[in-house]
């Protein structure tokens, strides 16, 4: 058997518990004995810690309350930091509190790092679902390393949640910066390509993710504009991949994230 996994999962305290608990059930369901599962919460507690221990199993949940909370970024370095204590453990994983993994995503991913050990950064596709669960559509991703790579000046080419690394991406120093506003996993694979760290998706969606109403309101405005502006010069400077089409790409998703948010989410299902 491969090295055991530890999943990550930050919640805010106010997340409901049944999607939490969904999280957690749909991602242990292809988890291993020896497995952890890390649940950090944000600002509350748990009413009832036994019943996420439950859910987490045959994985052995390790539960982190903070009272208040500072951020996704600063929590997951936090419980990085945590994981790089075990030396048992090979593989980290990431899961949000509102999606969901499906059938055999964890032995999935790996059985492939196992098959592929050139691979550090290993994600999925997806499907976007409500908050309802109602299907909305599929997100491809770019599949091999020179895709991905090539991808990063204009968009993110991993869906956070479904991704999956080994140890030795941490262990050699990078982390996920605190100081950016909803790029912090952008900034990472940036920062993991120019370290010579190899990416691949898988083509198969093992993941629900959940795009409620609210997805593009919260993501819009100039604030956010600023901060994809910035993440995609950065990966054109660093990585060496500046030219006319990325430049007026970045242009144009500066502008996108100024538009109202019903009129974001029309032109999002009609450009993915």
């Amino acid at each position: 058997m491969t090295a055991p996994i530890a999943t990550l999962l930050c919640m805010k305290g106010d997340t409901p518990a049944v999607l939490a608990l969904r999280a957690i059930r749909s991602t242990a369901a292809s988890l291993a004995p020896g497995d952890l599962l890390y649940l950090r919460v944000d600002g509350g507690t748990l009413s009832d810690p036994e019943l996420f221990r439950a859910a987490a199993a045959p994985a052995r949940l390790v539960l982190r309350e903070v009272a208040e909370g500072r951020g996704l970024a600063h929590g997951l370095n936090q419980l990085v930091e945590e994981v790089l204590r075990d030396p048992a453990i090979g593989l980290i994983a990431r899961m949000d509190a509102d999606d969901e993994s499906l059938p055999g995503r964890m032995e999935r991913q790996r059985r492939f790092l196992a098959e592929h050990p050139d691979v550090d950064i290993l994600g999925t596709a997806c499907h976007e679902v409500d908050e309802h669960g109602a299907y909305l559509q599929f997100k491809r991703m770019p599949l091999s390393h020179r895709a991905i790579v090539a991808t990063l000046p204009r968009s993110n080419p991993l869906n956070h949640p479904t991704v999956m690394l080994r140890r030795r991406v941490f262990e050699s120093g990078l982390r996920y910066r605190e100081d950016v506003k909803r790029t912090e996993d952008y900034h990472l694979w940036i920062s993991a390509a120019g370290a010579g760290f190899v990416f691949a998706n898988l083509a198969e969606p093992l993941l629900n993710f959940q795009r409620d109403s609210g997805f593009f309101g919260r993501r819009g405005g100039w604030q956010q504009a600023w901060a994809d502006l910035h993440v995609r010069i950065r990966a054109m400077r660093e990585l060496r991949l500046f030219s006319v089409p990325n430049l007026l790409w970045a242009v144009a998703a500066f502008g996108l994230r100024l538009l109202p948010a019903a009129l974001q989410t029309w032109l999002y299902l009609r450009l993915r």
